[in-house]
């Protein structure tokens, strides 16, 4: 019996170790192997054994062509825009391919790799409501490339950057997002027909509004499911390719229509320097009125504007222009009174001159920082 017990024994212990060195074996040999080996091993997401000479290449490559046609509805007030675009997905694999290891990847809609995300929500564009959306058309393409185009216009969410409103620059965002791991689907613009907005066919943009360009980035997020990828442990990370549409207010017209009452207001409390100091009156009712009408120009401005939590270039210039017809006003007070010394300040001459560029260069500051 004791014999038996130390025979059961011997052979569990031999079977443990062998069993470990087997694993060790296994575990030394699998980090002997290179990223692009272990990915193709078939032993990681997304679990594909490939071998040199397959025609699927991991991450597989798909390249996006972008044109937009239109974008309108663009105002400060509203928080969407429209616009439409007809967009093209090239695929270097076919619609159902085998490789030599009998795997299979079955293709039958871009949709299984690709979706098309909002700006500013996790929501894909399929599930939410839309105005047209054209159906995918595919074609065969030279080098086994294959071409799925679409059409679509979309009421789309923007969150409106206005920190330097009236001079600020906005993106207007198209997002293509993947559905799968960076290690097996990746996205990059089309270089044999890079995104684009053709002034000819471009309609609807609103007057005052110019197109700076149209650029790309990348982003990776986490998708908050987990798993044993070639890394260890981690979360799966999906790419996203941004088109940003980057639009300025052009020209001088719009700082004209917001700042003018202000500016006059400005002007109409600066004559005062070109008044004797005697005609105390006259130069205080000059300077009350040029008050009245700067904060009428401020209340105008702020009207024309969403409710804001961010102070804005406007704010500044108009809270510029009211502070200094109130230092104007303390200067006519003081070269009226002998209680107030101002040095200089007392020669209207040197006031208006000092006032004058001590105004022009804080607008300046203001406009170009």
């Amino acid at each position: 019996m004791i014999k038996k017990i130390r025979y059961y024994l011997i052979l569990s212990l031999l079977l443990f170790f062998t069993q470990g060195f087997a694993f060790a074996t296994e575990l030394i040999i699998s980090d002997s192997l290179s990223y692009h080996q272990k990915l193709y091993s078939g032993d990681y997401p997304p679990y594909l054994k490939l071998e040199e000479d397959d025609l699927v290449k991991l991450p597989i490559e798909f390249e996006i062509e972008l044109d937009v046609r239109q974008l309108r509805d663009i105002e400060i007030k509203n928080n969407f825009y429209y616009t439409t675009f007809s967009w093209a997905i090239y695929s270097p694999i076919d619609t159902v391919l085998v490789t030599k290891n009998n795997d299979t990847i079955s293709y039958y809609d871009p949709q299984d790799f690709i979706k098309v995300i909002y700006p500013e929500s996790d929501r894909a564009w399929n599930d939410l409501d839309f105005i047209y959306e054209g159906k995918f058309k595919h074609k065969h393409l030279k080098d086994s490339v294959i071409q799925w185009t679409k059409y679509s216009e979309f009421e789309l969410p923007h969150k409106w950057e206005l920190r330097n409103y009236p001079f600020d620059t906005q993106n207007f965002k198209i997002i293509f997002e993947t559905t799968k791991d960076t290690s097996y689907v990746r996205l990059n613009p089309s270089k044999e027909y890079p995104p684009r907005i053709d002034p000819e066919k471009f309609k609807f943009i609103q007057d005052g509004y110019e197109i700076i360009s149209l650029k790309t980035e990348k982003a990776h997020l986490g998708s908050g499911y987990y798993g044993n990828y070639i890394e260890g442990e981690r979360e799966e990370m999906v790419e996203q390719l941004i088109f940003n549409i980057e639009i300025n207010r052009s020209g001088s017209y719009l700082f004209f229509k917001l700042f003018f009452g202000a500016f006059l207001s400005f002007l109409i409390s600066y004559l005062v320097f070109f008044i004797d100091s005697e005609h105390f009156e006259t130069r205080i009712t000059l300077s009350l009125g040029g008050i009245f009408g700067a904060v009428g120009n401020k209340y105008f401005v702020e009207n024309s504007m969403p409710a804001l939590q961010v102070l804005t270039k406007a704010d500044l210039i108009n809270n510029l222009v009211i502070i200094f017809i109130i230092l104007n006003i303390f200067i006519v007070i003081a070269q009226h009174t002998s209680k107030i010394t101002l040095w200089k300040f007392e020669n209207n001459k040197f006031s208006a001159i000092f006032i004058f560029l001590l105004f022009f260069l804080l607008n300046l500051l203001i406009v170009k920082s």
